[in-house]
């Protein structure tokens, strides 16, 4: 009887250190690939939090290698190194062992520097996922930044080792193409998922509780919702600077900026400086559960990013049934389809103040968009069905049937 084939997986991101949308990706992917194979997800473990192993999904098991915490720095990418360097002791202990991996999958450069060392040593199959590149992340602008040409450097060895990879968006394919110089013929298309199931139905949950909705804002207030990084890529500031021409039409309408970032003070100064500060509340970090509350009673929800490889968020917000705004940019700009699913806006305040009145001036359209937009992820964004897209790869690289 042949022993089905292992799988390894390698993501600087889980649960348990989840800083953007590439945790999120792997902590809905991973268990739905180890619902279908043998998978091994090694993760960093920082401050001893999680259990060293730990089962995932039917038949899967996630070990976390204990690691020196990330924090910034000029020397950013030697500390990815030495924590990369950690978690190769962990996975090399285990192949000296017997485990034999048949494919290796690994998630942006964070841990590129195992696989390469890994995939150079053991001559295992490598699949990688680009979430983002530090190109697109520093507008173009690396040249004379040491810590970000050695991001660049590191993003350009790792897409040069790889067999294949998987980028999230066509506009990511086609930026691992231009700014890594990757080969075209080696880079697949599989867009993120969502994770629905639980979001779909909170709409009219929340509406039957309408004291939920008071934590936020009184009855006559339109609420408009944003959570991500405040950092100048996510676009915070244009939405902020759209506001004093949302306020002429709606007086009452509040703005919740959910969220921390480099960009925080900026975002404080700029409230204050045009008087917002009665129609602008910033919420900070808030949990996945008051993430999703807010979704749920949101009139609007925006995403005004400059720079966005593909947009989890939005995803997010269409699955629980909010009407959408996202910046006509990046991977946005192919999960919403403008007039359809929700509306695209051009990266400047008067753009997403535009959008913005559109849907509070004509609520029953911006509902009937929701509710397409809800269809669709149902439809085309489930984990499920990335997993099998993910694993059609798999199977294209190995040239053998799992």
């Amino acid at each position: 009887m042949l022993t089905p084939p292992r799988f390894l997986m390698i993501s600087p991101e889980y649960n348990l250190q989840r800083v953007g949308g590439l945790g999120v990706h792997v902590q809905g992917l991973a268990p739905r690939l180890s619902s279908r194979i043998l998978l091994d997800l090694f993760v960093p473990r920082y401050r001893g939090l999680g259990d060293l192993c730990e089962p995932l999904g039917t038949y899967g098991t996630v070990f976390r290698g204990d690691a020196t915490e990330l924090k910034p720095g000029d020397d950013y990418d030697l500390q990815v190194w030495r924590m990369n360097d950690q978690l190769n002791a962990v996975i090399t202990r285990h192949i000296n062992s017997g485990r034999h991996f048949a494919l290796m999958h690994a998630h942006d450069w964070l841990s590129g520097y195992v696989a390469n060392d890994l995939h150079q040593r053991y001559h295992i199959p490598l699949v990688v996922t680009i979430h983002a590149t530090e190109t697109g992340r520093r507008r173009g602008y690396i040249q004379g930044h040491p810590l970000r040409e050695r991001i660049h450097l590191a993003e350009q060895y790792l897409v040069n080792e790889a067999d294949l990879i998987i980028a999230c968006s066509e506009f990511m394919r086609r930026e691992i193409i231009q700014a890594l110089s990757a080969a075209e013929e080696k880079v697949r298309v599989i867009p993120n998922g969502v994770e629905y199931k639980h979001l779909i139905h909170l709409r009219q949950k929340y509406a039957q509780y309408p004291h939920i909705r008071r934590r936020w804002a009184e009855p006559d207030q339109p609420i408009i919702f944003f959570v991500g990084r405040l950092e100048w890529e996510k676009g915070p500031d244009l939405l902020v600077q759209a506001m004093p021409r949302v306020l002429q039409d709606f007086p009452n309408a509040r703005l919740i900026l959910a969220g921390k970032g480099s960009y925080t003070g900026q975002i404080i100064d700029m409230v204050q400086k045009l008087g917002l500060e009665s129609a602008i509340h910033l919420a900070g970090f808030i949990s996945d559960e008051t993430r999703n509350e807010l979704y749920a009673v949101a009139d609007i929800a925006v995403f005004p990013s400059r720079y966005e490889p593909f947009g989890i968020v939005a995803l997010e917000a269409m699955a629980a049934g909010a009407p959408v705004v996202v910046s006509n940019v990046g991977g946005l700009s192919e999960v919403v389809d403008h007039g359809v699913t929700g509306l695209r806006a051009e990266t400047s305040p008067e753009a997403i103040a535009d959008a913005i009145l559109d849907i509070l001036h004509h609520p029953d359209l911006a509902a009937e968009r929701a509710r397409r937009a809800q269809n669709v992820v149902r439809t085309q964004y489930s984990w499920e069905i990335i997993a099998d897209r993910v694993l059609e790869v798999y199977r294209e690289l190995l040239g053998a049937t799992l």
